[in-house]
């Protein structure tokens, strides 16, 4: 059984085709990058996963299931611009959320939870746990959010470009958080245009332009060709010809 699974998954939005025919899929224990531009279809993919939108046609499922028939199994973050930040919750607050489910809806806010603290202990917020989540920098509200997925229990973690616009220090941060997820066991999907992050932590690559153009090991699939395909520019090739000289890779 596959962890996730797309075939010929095609998906539409009234007379725009978001995504067409595309086909991959990852035993479980993986991280898998999602790359390509803006618009090409990273989202659309995340939600599909999530059973959030279906696809129109073509099939998508998750630990061998139907999306819709895993609540409780997957746990999907929005990009941080999609997401009100001034609600007057608490870091603690916002990883309890996660508890929801298996508590109720009624008792899911509970302070001496220890899935609560066990999260909050994982992604180093502890000192923060009283903090409101509007007064943290954008790498500790990302790390809330993840905390709030691991206390909801998941196996698979959806993560739309959680790393975007954070300092290198956040980043790294974040990126040894979801490894050591990975080495549980857990599945991690992301949405990310940081193509340096993938070149040894991520197992696999997609690269997305409404589209699959390449799916496989990064080092199979981050070729000049396949990104010069995806981005419709030698730009990017060149700047990956760059990261291989400077990191050493291949």
């Amino acid at each position: 059984m596959y962890a996730i699974e797309l075939e010929s998954a095609t998906l539409r939005y009234d007379d725009v085709v978001a995504l067409r025919e595309v086909t991959f899929r990852s035993e479980a224990g993986k991280m898998i990058a999602l790359i390509g531009p803006n618009g090409a279809g990273k989202t659309s993919i995340l939600k599909m996963l999530a059973g959030l939108v279906k696809p129109t046609s073509g099939r998508v499922k998750v630990l061998g299931k139907d999306p819709s028939k895993t609540r409780g199994l997957v746990a999907y973050t929005p990009q941080r611009e999609e997401v009100y930040w001034e609600y007057p919750l608490t870091v603690r607050d916002v990883v309890a959320m996660g508890n929801i489910r298996r508590r109720g809806v009624f008792r899911w806010l509970d302070s001496h939870d220890s899935r609560v603290d066990t999260a909050l202990r994982l992604v180093m917020l502890e000192d923060l746990a009283s903090r409101k989540i509007s007064e943290l920098s954008g790498g500790q509200q990302q790390r809330t959010f993840l905390a709030r997925a691991i206390c909801q229990g998941g196996e698979v973690y959806l993560l739309d470009e959680p790393i975007a616009g954070l300092d290198a220090p956040s980043e790294t941060i974040l990126l040894e958080i979801l490894k050591t997820l990975r080495d549980q066991g857990k599945t991690i999907v992301m949405a990310t245009h940081d193509i340096s992050a993938t070149l040894e932590i991520f197992d696999y690559v997609a690269l997305i332009r409404n589209r699959l153009v390449a799916f496989g090991p990064p080092k199979e699939v981050l070729t000049s060709e396949n990104l010069a395909n995806t981005y419709g520019g030698s730009t990017i090739a060149l700047h990956l010809d760059d990261l291989e000289k400077v990191a050493k890779w291949r």
